[in-house]
């Protein structure tokens, strides 16, 4: 064979090769779920109304995640698998919020079993009062998602890292193709998530070894941004979630960690050394990872959420007092659904429905409580609105 045919043959061979291992590339499954609807408490509700994953090169996966990534209330919210999955391995996590769903024996799920088990998937709390919304995160990997921002976020243990070795590290990482960083937390949602609900406390992306007493995110799109100026007595520019009698600064501490589990605010941030403490709660025990809105970033659809939220009375009118006896018109308006009127702070049956009641001819001041209601439901907080009844005077002499 001649040296020509022997190029041409290798050129094919390698334009073949090339060909076939783009071809073969996997790409992640895209994820579908839609949901926003009113919640009644101390019922279940299903976290979605449709749900579906599409995935045009594979029909199993290894793992999949569902959390309360928004307005998770500790020990008392859940997530449940109803129905029967016997494909399926369900578990709740309690102190991250996370339900996660894996196949039997380690093996992959198929997706219809997958999609039929989510769709089973409800939400329930023991809480009746102060509920507020409550956003649903569903993704393949096991970084935590969260709407508001459309980041990951996840926890890395590594004993006794150092911050400058915790930045060094996180810049290596990368998600799905999404640039990793040290977390900058600009939101109680994101001070939520990445700090109460992480799988442990460590190093985030805040530092004044710059300039004393002058806080910056120094990682990621953050980078630069000013978060609190001064001492433990400083003021924030924009959002901070430091401890109490943070930063203190006890010994040249330039650097940000969330705290230890039971120290203080969950959640919060102190200051420390570099390295610092050498053991104890002080003791750096990982760093926490963002990963999303660095420039160049790929485009991504391995996350869908879901939300359902809690009807509250937006406001109240009370009348003007009346004098002696007569009726009263009170008025009071929702968030979502109907106003349910009661005579009574908790039990007892509805007494009118509409934003506007007119009360029967009362002689002393009464309390009427309003309560916002979807489709018959009568659970959760009801607003307080009284009509006043001034005594008319007696004239003795």
């Amino acid at each position: 064979m001649n040296h020509k045919l022997k190029f041409l043959l290798l050129h094919l061979l390698f334009f073949l090769c090339i060909k076939n291992i783009c071809w073969s590339q996997n790409e992640p499954p895209k994820i579908i779920a839609t949901g926003d609807q009113s919640y009644c408490p101390t019922t279940q509700l299903n976290i979605v109304t449709s749900f579906d994953i599409i995935d045009p090169d594979d029909t199993e996966i290894d793992a999949f995640y569902i959390q309360i990534s928004t307005g998770y209330t500790f020990g008392q919210d859940k997530l449940i698998v109803t129905g029967a999955h016997p494909t399926i391995v369900a578990n709740w996590n309690t102190s991250q919020g996370k339900l996660s769903l894996k196949g039997v024996g380690g093996l992959p799920m198929t997706y219809t079993n997958l999609i039929a088990a989510v769709n089973d998937v409800v939400f329930e709390t023991t809480l009746t009062t102060n509920l507020g919304d409550k956003l649903f995160s569903f993704t393949i990997g096991s970084a935590n998602y969260l709407p508001s921002t459309g980041h990951y976020y996840e926890y890395v243990p590594a004993l006794g890292i150092t911050w400058t070795a915790a930045k060094t590290a996180a810049d290596a990482r990368t998600y799905f193709g999404l640039q990793g960083y040290l977390a900058t937390i600009t939101s109680t949602e994101e001070a939520q998530l990445s700090g109460e609900q992480a799988a442990g406390a460590g190093w985030i992306g805040g530092s004044d070894v710059q300039t004393e007493g002058v806080w910056k995110w120094v990682t990621g799109p953050e980078n630069g941004t000013v978060f609190w100026n001064g001492g433990i007595n400083g003021s924030t520019p924009n959002y901070a979630n430091w401890n109490f009698q943070e930063p203190n600064n006890a010994g040249d501490e330039d650097y940000a960690h969330v705290t230890a589990p039971g120290i203080g605010i969950a959640g919060s941030w102190n200051d420390l050394s570099n390295i610092g403490g050498s053991s104890g709660d002080y003791q750096p025990k990982g760093y926490i990872m963002e990963y999303g809105g660095t420039l160049g970033d790929p485009v991504v659809d391995i996350s869908a959420s879901t939300k359902i939220n809690i009807p509250s009375i937006t406001n109240s009118v009370e009348p003007i007092a009346i004098c002696g006896s007569g009726s009263a018109i009170l008025q009071a308006n929702s968030s979502v659904g109907d106003v349910v009127w009661f005579n009574s702070a908790t039990g007892g049956t509805p007494i009118f429905t509409g934003n506007s009641y007119t009360t029967p001819v009362i002689n002393s001041t009464t309390n009427y409580y309003a309560l916002a209601s979807v489709n018959g439901c009568f659970e959760g907080i009801r607003t307080r609105v009284t009509a006043t009844v001034n005594t008319i005077p007696t004239i003795t002499s």
